[in-house]
């Protein structure tokens, strides 16, 4: 803010004001704040079309990702690293310490370390008489970029085509916040 305002800095707001409306306007994106001065954009356009396809490495990420978030998301909203690393073991997909998974890579590291910078995950130690654990739970980013909805449709679908209200406290939770995110003022 130094370079560009220099000592007019009254003029950040209305200035970040206009470029959100041009993102939106132009491209298509929303320009949201995470943390102190710390931004991410958010596609606004819904597109069925698979025209851009990521590289392997980042979609074997993204598989990765939603199924941690999806797990968060039916356990209540957070989920202890056990918990977390029993459901992948379970799946076969291994998160011992260093060990890489052909698919995914180093998978204790990528949930850990790269999620949680990524802010998709907000990690929390727990600190009970000797013993930390952690703990994790929607970062700030997946809450703009992933929806519960499809999260709970992809368990449905697991689940044989249940109706996504079968899990009423998470069909719960899920309606709620898309009330909030179609209406963001309220």
């Amino acid at each position: 803010m130094k370079s560009i305002f220099g000592n007019q800095r009254k003029y950040f707001h209305g200035v970040m004001n206009k470029v959100k409306g041009h993102l939106s306007k132009i491209f298509g994106y929303r320009l949201v704040e995470l943390e102190g001065n710390k931004y991410i954009l958010v596609n606004e356009i819904q597109n069925e079309l698979p025209h851009i396809y990521p590289a392997a490495k980042e979609a074997s990420r993204q598989v990765l990702l939603f199924l941690v978030l999806t797990h968060i998301f039916m356990h209540d909203e957070s989920c202890s690293e056990e918990m977390l690393f029993n459901f992948l073991t379970n799946l076969g997909i291994s998160c011992m310490d260093n060990q890489c998974n052909v698919y995914f890579g180093n998978v204790k590291h990528l949930i850990t370390e790269i999620f949680v910078a990524q802010k998709y995950l907000d990690k929390t130690i727990m600190v009970k008489e000797d013993l930390s654990k952690a703990e994790f739970k929607w970062g700030p980013r997946a809450e703009h970029e992933f929806s519960r909805r499809t999260a709970l449709e992809f368990v449905s679908e697991v689940y044989n085509g249940c109706p996504i209200n079968s899990w009423p406290l998470q069909y719960k939770a899920a309606m709620a916040r898309e009330q909030t995110t179609d209406n963001p003022n309220e």
